[in-house]
């Protein structure tokens, strides 16, 4: 199972800004390496069986390995770019 962290936002009055003060995380690894999140991270292998939903868009960057034993379902749409 994916564990995934995301950023707490503390609410101010009278401020028209957010400050985000945790790092996005899934499975303990940085989702953006850079603190302006522009560039995102992913990880080059899939070890467990992924379904992407039909109507639902997934997208991956760089070389992709489906683990032994484990396979990614596609009824949507996923682009490895």
């Amino acid at each position: 199972m994916t564990k995934i962290v995301v950023n707490t936002i503390r609410s101010q009055t009278g401020v028209t800004s957010v400050t985000f003060h945790d790092t996005i995380t899934a499975n303990g690894k940085k989702q953006w390496l850079d603190r302006f999140g522009i560039i995102k991270a992913n990880s080059t292998e899939i070890d467990e069986n992924v379904t992407i939903p039909s109507g639902t868009n997934g997208l991956s960057v760089g070389t992709i390995r489906v683990g032994a034993g484990y396979s990614v379902t596609v009824q949507g749409n996923w682009r490895v770019i």
